[in-house]
């Protein structure tokens, strides 16, 4: 029986031993498994998409910021001020050039108006032909290149269309405005081109109709909308110069129908003095007797019956 009670207790021990070491390696592997865990819980994975998420969301957010800031200005030109007043701004206009054809010509033929040092223009001149004159300014004789390096003025009026309409498409002729107005820009890069729309004609003119005077005009304007970031602008003078039916003023027209009075580049001259915020804060606040000034000043202005 001693024996076999040895052998027993021997037999126990050993099954005791094997269960106790078999436990101990379980535990050590579940502490190994869970001392790793940490470092396999893709803390890092997850960390780097999320800084890429903030690192593409960033820009985006400076982007906005940077449209908002600069968002293009207007190419039209829109007067701030009510146009009430025939005065003009001589001191302003004394560092203007205006370049065209006939009608820009007559600026420097009627009497207290322009110089020659402030028009470069001719019969024939047309935004498709004007770069093959030559013009008569002050003592010189300069081409148009030539007249933008010497003088370098503030503001380049540009002003042709009568000799254009009839030999060119209105997209020819608002894209060779364009060249002019950029080549301008490129000989003096300080200063800015204004595009005056063509001035009205009277009812009974045929040769250059209004309906084909506005297309044209048209085009000019939708070609100066669509530039960004150069100094070219577009002004409207029509509503200035034409009837409520869209014909030339009787009192702004010289007599052919298509030319016009003094009484007109008197009231362009006032009127553009006004759109470009050059007006002298003096003349402005006369309110008693401006408002009356364009009314008197045209009454005086037409024939007698």
């Amino acid at each position: 029986m001693n024996t076999k009670c040895s052998k027993c207790i021997a037999f126990a021990a050993a099954v005791l031993s094997a269960a106790y070491f078999s436990g101990c390696h379980k535990v050590e592997e579940t502490t190994v498994t869970e001392s790793l865990a940490p470092p396999t819980a893709m803390t890092t994975s997850e960390a780097v998409p999320a800084m890429a998420t903030v690192s593409e969301t960033e820009p985006e957010t400076e982007t906005e910021a940077e449209t908002t800031e600069t968002e293009p200005a207007s190419r039209v030109i829109v007067p701030k001020l009510e146009w009430t007043s025939l005065d003009w701004n001589k001191e302003f206009m004394e560092d203007t050039i205006f370049v065209g054809d006939s009608v820009c010509r007559a600026l420097y033929v009627y009497n207290d108006l322009l110089t020659t040092k402030q028009v470069a223009a001719t019969g024939g001149g047309a935004a498709r032909n004007i770069y093959d004159y030559t013009f008569k300014m002050e003592d010189n004789e300069f081409t148009l290149r030539e007249a933008a390096e010497h003088y370098k003025p503030n503001v380049f009026f540009l002003w042709m269309g009568i000799n254009d309409i009839n030999m060119t498409e209105k997209d020819v002729y608002a894209n060779n405005l364009k060249a002019i107005a950029e080549d301008m820009l490129s000989i003096s890069p300080e200063s800015k081109v204004v595009i005056l729309s063509m001035s009205p004609t009277a009812d009974y003119h045929e040769w250059n109709a209004n309906e084909r005077i506005r297309e044209y005009n048209a085009a000019a304007k939708e070609m100066c909308e669509a530039i960004e970031g150069e100094e070219i602008y577009y002004l409207d003078i029509q509503d200035i110069l034409s009837d409520e039916e869209g014909y030339l003023l009787p009192e702004c027209d010289s007599g052919d129908g298509m030319h016009l009075s003094q009484m007109a580049y008197t009231r362009l001259l006032s009127y553009i003095t006004v759109a470009m915020d050059e007006a002298a804060p003096a003349e402005t606040q006369q309110t008693e007797t401006a408002s009356e000034d364009i009314s008197a000043e045209t009454s005086s202005e037409q024939p007698a019956e």
